[in-house]
């Protein structure tokens, strides 16, 4: 079954999934062949029973339509099963807020972690995916954008002018000492992966007294699409900043957050 696996994983880049999409499709199979001996409809029915009984709904449909997806690679399309509907989000859940974000860059400044400090204000800043992150190139500072394909398109992520203002002397003296055209790089000089950024961000949170449930890439993501609404209500130009490839899925940054909500709530609620 590994040929097979590997071959699923060829045909899904020449269909110009993600990287992340890749690996996450990847992983599913994986996971389905540690329980099932041969793929069919039967087993793909208890494989997606398993996993709504042991994951959050999103989790398991994820892996549902992998699975779908490497029937239909295997000319399969009879083995296939219903996705799992997911409930729409009434709120914004996990978001790092303000506060937490300033003590974060506060803690890495005053560690001297300057890479730390400017990598977080990168994320932040530009609203881009942790998978769009990594692939940030110099060029960048001097355009004031960034361009790559990402999700079946071309995106161009903007830089602010006043992030470039005040991060020049520090890759002034960055990529001097580094031969490199991207602007955040590994310890040893490669391109940063989806993980690495990751588990820095648990690290330094840890570290710093953030919560865990913030503690990854996606929650910048999230404070970049609030924090921009604050200034200006164009939920138009913020749904092409981030993406996305319908207004709807921005609109979710014009409600509440879930924190936010409950504590409106109680205050009505105690009468």
């Amino acid at each position: 079954m590994e040929t097979e696996i590997e071959a699923f994983r060829r045909y899904l880049t020449e269909l110009e999934r993600s990287e992340n999409t890749i690996d996450t499709y990847i992983w599913a199979v994986r996971i389905f062949f540690r329980q099932y001996q041969e793929i069919s409809r039967e087993n793909l029915l208890d494989f997606k029973k398993r996993q709504l009984e042991q994951w959050k709904p999103k989790t398991a449909h994820n892996r549902v339509v992998a699975l779908n997806q490497f029937c239909m690679f295997l000319g399969h399309a009879e083995y296939c099963v219903k996705g799992i509907r997911i409930h729409q989000s009434t709120s914004v859940e996990n978001v790092i807020s303000i506060t937490e974000y300033r003590r974060l860059l506060a803690g890495l400044k005053g560690d001297g972690n300057e890479r730390g400090y400017w990598l977080i204000s990168f994320l932040a800043h530009t609203g881009a995916r942790v998978s769009e992150f990594v692939r940030l190139s110099r060029d960048g500072l001097t355009a004031g954008y960034c361009e790559m394909w990402t999700k079946g398109k071309v995106r161009r992520i903007y830089i602010p002018q006043s992030l470039i203002r005040r991060s020049r002397e520090y890759f002034q003296r960055y990529f001097q000492e580094t031969d490199t055209d991207l602007l955040f790089v590994n310890r040893y000089g490669g391109a940063l992966n989806n993980r690495s950024v990751a588990a820095s961000i648990r690290s330094w949170a840890k570290k710093y007294g953030i919560r865990k449930e913030v503690a990854h890439p996606h929650a910048f993501r999230h404070l970049f699409a609030i924090e921009f609404l604050k200034k200006n209500s164009n939920i138009a130009l913020l749904a092409d900043l981030m993406g996305h490839s319908s207004v709807s899925t921005t609109s979710v940054y014009l409600k509440l957050s879930m924190e936010e909500q409950m504590r409106q709530f109680n205050e009505a609620s105690d009468w």
